[in-house]
């Protein structure tokens, strides 16, 4: 097997394991763990390794040999942008769902891949069944292809596969966003499921794809022989996006995702006018009791403290509790608990706790759980940093 080592495909070699190991790693931790998300993350990276693979193999001569090597550059799948949209969609929807299976609505969303997907088998078998051997279109071809091979390598082609990727990216961050929100309305220990390497992987995704997009309307004007050298960097660019993704997926314990239940299209149901009214008049009962519970009962001090396991200690729901802590209170659930546990760490430090144990032990006892949890919310909250308020209150 033919495998030039230059600068070009030794530099793309490393990505392309790296993506193709991690995809085998997650299809069986997938298996085994019965994880979606981790299933569709293992198909996300096998397309990109597959794409690194077409630049890495080119360089490394293959499309030089003239030979069964240079034919298969020809016919296998290797541009398939078509594939990436939907699967980094629907991973961030199993990501963000533990409850999250396919259904018969999602299959529209796979109609074009699959339609791309069936054109380059029918390129295949119509050039392998009625034109072998290949004909010598012309002096540099040397019989490697036949007269179907480039039916999917044009212009149109292309644009349709970058539209849809934008579309499903854009709907991606759209629903990140919503997300964002559903994790401070619902958790009180948000560090773990932030996933703020997704959010910095999608805008990362963002800028390389339409680098990849740029290089290849720039090459269309580009005639100095130079233009699989121009794109090579938007196909570096990629293996480093498929390394960040490869091992931040991989490392996501599957504990932390049991309890996420985010579902970006359902709609908000808009209740009845006399359920509105019921709502706002006992809303100032279920404050009471809200007050009451986190008086006496304190249950800030548990890090992993829920909106769903509050409202069941309150006897209520949680669509319930939300409206009573975001209209009686003015925060969102996060914001609500936090508060209470920076002003149970501000009772510890007038008290003097600090000289028996250390700032970050205190915050610990408070219902924290990690360092910058406890920096950010205390900021936001008292406009200082722990040590700035320690300095101007003890």
């Amino acid at each position: 097997m033919p495998f030039d080592f230059n600068q070009y495909s030794a530099l793309l070699l490393p990505a392309f394991v790296q993506g193709l190991l991690f995809a085998l790693l997650l299809l069986y931790r997938g298996w085994k763990q019965e994880k979606l998300s981790d299933r569709l993350l293992a198909f996300l990276l096998l397309i990109n390794a597959i794409k690194i693979a077409y630049w890495m193999l080119g360089f490394a001569g293959w499309y030089d040999s003239h030979d069964g090597y240079t034919s298969f550059m020809f016919y296998f799948p290797f541009d398939n942008v078509m594939w990436m949209g939907p699967l980094l969609y629907f991973y961030f929807l199993s990501l963000t769902n533990a409850d999250f299976r396919f259904e018969r609505k999602h299959f529209k969303h796979f109609i074009l891949p699959l339609a791309w997907t069936l054109m380059i088998a029918g390129k295949f078998l119509a050039d392998y069944l009625f034109h072998r051997p290949f004909p010598v279109l012309d002096e540099t071809q040397y019989g490697t292809k036949g007269p179907y091979a480039d039916l999917d390598k044009n212009t149109w082609a292309d644009l349709v596969s970058y539209l849809s990727f934008f579309y499903y990216l854009f709907i991606t961050i759209h629903a990140f966003r919503s997300y964002q929100r559903y994790v401070k309305e619902n958790f009180s220990a948000i560090e773990e499921i932030r996933f703020d390497w997704l959010r910095n992987l999608l805008y990362a995704i963002s800028a390389g794809v339409l680098i990849f997009f740029l290089f290849n309307i720039a090459g269309l004007f580009k005639e100095d022989g130079n233009s699989y050298i121009f794109q090579w960097y938007a196909y570096l660019l990629l293996g480093a996006a498929t390394y960040y993704l490869s091992i931040a997926g991989y490392i996501t314990r599957p504990a932390v995702l049991r309890k996420l239940h985010f579902e970006p299209e359902k709609e908000e149901q808009q209740k009845p006018v006399s359920e509105e009214k019921e709502v706002k008049t006992e809303l100032e009962k279920w404050k009471d009791k809200l007050l009451t519970q986190m008086e006496n009962e304190k249950p800030y001090l548990e890090a992993e403290l829920s909106l769903a396991e509050l409202a069941a200690r309150l006897k209520t729901n949680t669509s319930v509790l939300s409206k009573v802590i975001n209209d009686g209170t003015g925060r969102n659930f996060n914001d609500f608990i936090n508060s209470y546990r920076v002003e149970e760490v501000m009772n510890k430090l007038r008290a003097g706790e600090q000289q028996r144990q250390t700032l970050l032990g205190i915050a610990y006892d408070c219902g924290f759980n990690s360092k910058a949890t406890f920096n950010r919310a205390f900021k936001k909250i008292t406009g200082l940093s722990p040590k700035e308020w320690m300095d101007t209150q003890l």
